[in-house]
Formats: C-alpha cells, sequence, structure tokens
C-alpha cells in the first residue's frame, strides 16, 4: 500500500540504505537520502562483513539473530529480483593464537571441532578453536550491500542527494507553564533540512543516521533556538572508535572461512586482528582499534590512514599465509566504527521532537544489525509499534532536562 510520507534520511550508510529500504518496502517512495560526499564512504564501504547468529544474548541476541537470518533472505531477492550480487556466504569461523616468533616446542592445541585449516594457512597454529559454523557465521561485502539497498530506493521512486546538512528548521508552539516566567517558542517537529549551498529539504519524518558523526547534529538542536528540553544530549554520545583494514587483491584462496586472531607479538602484547577471504579472491584484513573520538575527519573518505598500522597487518597476514608474501596490499584504509557512551545504540524517537529518529552507534554490529534496525524502526515510524530490543535503545536514556531562569 502506497504512503504519502515525505521521508528524509541524513547518512547514507547501511544504516541509513537499510531504513530506506524498509520504508521502500512498507509502500513508502517519497524517500531522500543525504550523504555528505558518497553512498558507503565510511565502515559501510571499509568494513568486513562479518555476520554472526549466535555471539549475542537476550533481546538483543534475538535481534542480531533476527538480521543474520535476513541478511540470507534479502541475498537471495537482490539476486533474483535485482541481478545484484551482494557477495553473500556462509562461513566456518575459527580462532587462532599464533606468536610472532614461533616456539619450535609447542603443538597445536585443538579444542572443539575435527576440521583441519585450509592448506593456505601456513602460521605455525599454537591454538584453535571454531567458533561458528555455516549454520551461524556468514559475510556480506557491506559496500555492496549498501549500494544495492539505495539502488532499490532508488528504483522504487527516492533519490539520492549529495550535500553537507548542517541544521533543521522548525515548527514551533508558544508555550506557557507555572515554572515558565514568560512564554518561550519550542519546536514540536521539524520541516525542513538545511544544506549548505543547497535547497532546504521538506519532509514529514527525518531519520539521523549518520554513523559516528551523528553527534556533529547535535549543535543543530543547541543552536537553533533555546529548548526548554536538551535534546542535544541524545546525539553527543556518540563517537567514533577508528580501525586499520588492508586488502590483497585477486587470485588469492577464496575458502569460505573468517579467522579471528590471538597474536602475541614480540614485545609481549596480544593483537587481535582478523582475516577475511572474499569470493572474489580478495583477503580483507582488519584490526588496531583506537580509543574513542569525537575529532574526526570530515568524511569518511578523508580518514588519515596510519601506514605503521597498515604494515604490521601486512606482516601479520603474510605469517599466516606466507603465499600472500608474493601479492600485492592493492588497498589500504582506515574507518571510524559509531559507539555510544554505554555501548548500546541509539535506536528510536528523539524525545522532545515528534518527527526526527536516530539510528546509530552499532559499534562494530552495524552491518549485521543493519537489517534488524530498519525493519524495527520502519514498524515504530509508521505504526508505533517499539520492539523490545528498541524499547532498550531508546534515545531518551540520555535525555536531560533543562531549566532556564
Amino acid at each position: 500500500m502506497a504512503n504519502s510520507n515525505r521521508i528524509c534520511i541524513i547518512g547514507g550508510g547501511v544504516i541509513g540504505a537499510s531504513i530506506g529500504f524498509h520504508l521502500s518496502e512498507a509502500g513508502c517512495s517519497n524517500i531522500t537520502i543525504v550523504e555528505r560526499t558518497n553512498v558507503a564512504c565510511g565502515a559501510s564501504g571499509r568494513s568486513g562483513g562479518f555476520l554472526a547468529k549466535n555471539w549475542r544474548s537476550g533481546v538483543e541476541g534475538k535481534f542480531s539473530e533476527s538480521s543474520f537470518l535476513a541478511h540470507s533472505e534479502l541475498a537471495k531477492r537482490l539476486k533474483n529480483e535485482f541481478s545484484i550480487d551482494v557477495m553473500y556466504r556462509r562461513l566456518t569461523t575459527y580462532n587462532i593464537s599464533v606468536s610472532e616468533t614461533p616456539d619450535k616446542k609447542s603443538s597445536i592445541k585443538q579444542t572443539n571441532d575435527n576440521q583441519s585449516l585450509p592448506k593456505w594457512i601456513t602460521a605455525d597454529i599454537r591454538e584453535k578453536e571454531i567458533l561458528g559454523n555455516e549454520d551461524t557465521t556468514a559475510q556480506v561485502h557491506p559496500g555492496l550491500l549498501t549500494n544495492a539497498l539505495v539502488k532499490v530506493i532508488e528504483n522504487r521512486g527516492g533519490r539520492v542527494v549529495i550535500g553537507k546538512a548542517n541544521g533543521f528548521l522548525f515548527e514551533t508552539i508558544t508555550t506557557h507553564t507555572e515554572k515558565d516566567e514568560h512564554h518561550q517558542t519550542s519546536p514540536v517537529r521539524a520541516i525542513k533540512l538545511l544544506i549548505e549551498n543547497q535547497e532546504p529539504i521538506e519532509a514529514d519524518i527525518f531519520v539521523l543516521a549518520m554513523g559516528p558523526w551523528t553527534y556533529q547534529a547535535a549543535p543543530w538542536f543547541r543552536d537553533a533556538m533555546i529548548f526548554k528540553e536538551n535534546i542535544s544530549h541524545q546525539l553527543d554520545i556518540i563517537s567514533g572508535v577508528k580501525a586499520h583494514s588492508i586488502v590483497f587483491k585477486g587470485n588469492q584462496p577464496t575458502e569460505p572461512y573468517a579467522f579471528f586472531l590471538s597474536y602475541r607479538s614480540n614485545d609481549g602484547n596480544i593483537l587481535d586482528p582478523e582475516v577475511y577471504p572474499r569470493s572474489n579472491g580478495d583477503i580483507y584484513v582488519c584490526g588496531f582499534s583506537e580509543q574513542h573520538s569525537q575529532n574526526l575527519s570530515d568524511s569518511g573518505n578523508s580518514v588519515p590512514i596510519d601506514e605503521n598500522s597498515c604494515e604490521r597487518l601486512r606482516q601479520i597476514a603474510m605469517q599466516i599465509a606466507s603465499t600472500l608474501k608474493d601479492s600485492n596490499v592493492e588497498i589500504k584504509q582506515a574507518c571510524y566504527l559509531p559507539q555510544s557512551h554505554d555501548g548500546i545504540p541509539i535506536i528510536g524517537r528523539l524525545h522532545g521532537l515528534n518527527n526526527v529518529y536516530v539510528a546509530a552507534g552499532h559499534s562494530c554490529w552495524g552491518i549485521l544489525n543493519s537489517l534488524a534496525t530498519g525493519a524495527q524502526l520502519t514498524q515504530l515510524i509508521l505504526k508505533g509499534e517499539i520492539s523490545p530490543y528498541l524499547k532498550q535503545c531508546d534515545p531518551g536514556r540520555f535525555f536531560r532536562h533543562t531549566s532556564h531562569k
């Protein structure tokens, strides 16, 4: 059934794309995605795309499981209905322990599987443990997935606008309470999104899906006017965690495995890089997360790269698979993973406004949980239905009442 709501989503990553896709599934066609540079320019185009069915517990576990299963179904639909391959496949996932300097006296300790590692894993493995099988772990190419979702939205009448969002225009009402000495104006709904050097975008519903840059929307509410209810605190609790990755391109092993490493360096530190072969012959390697920060680059395309981190990843990867010594690293990159102060995403309507929603702070599980986020936020936006996990993710938990004298 067609839905006439005008939707404006700020952010062209996998979360914003999933929200737009699910709204289009529900009949919304007037959907605008506003993206500063290009679709999937941040972690949505630079992460590994690992998916796990049962690595979380409680209501979050049910949420993640539903999203894991949705990825499988969506990948089939995209291939069958739109001829789009997002490189989805099921995996066997291992944790393997390796030392930078192998101990010739050590022997491999196997924990819970009878399966041999692929022959191209040539490192001296101290321990190995199976973390998941093809029923419980999978991978998808996040950039291909995000762009596929956006393509479907556009095919259904939506559009992408490239530009820098920098604020809202609000509809206001005059209020008076016993605590107020005089009348004050308070926004009740946003009516336009302001975009630098472009015409504002009018919409009935706005969704902030700006990933680690979500905190940059907080001043839109602080600076627009005096708020009796301080909305901005629900946004400035998001920050970014920087991580590096490299990609060995082409003609590499393509077996469906993922490897989480426990790597003991010569200085005694334990490092935790991850290695993902892809079905197209690429090998993706990531690691070296940094501290939370709100001092982020302007866009996902301008995140500075630490050459030392990339070289360290290359050296570790070559120790794991000696065949990589003859291969070139064709991609060196870094991205920010969005994180909230309490480690739980913020998903829901902003307290204090009746038509502005937010979805951010998914940390390293953004690709996995993107589909459930889009599906359940769509139910909240269009039907007012809130799932148990979205209750836990309500941005109102960071809302602060403020008083004005």
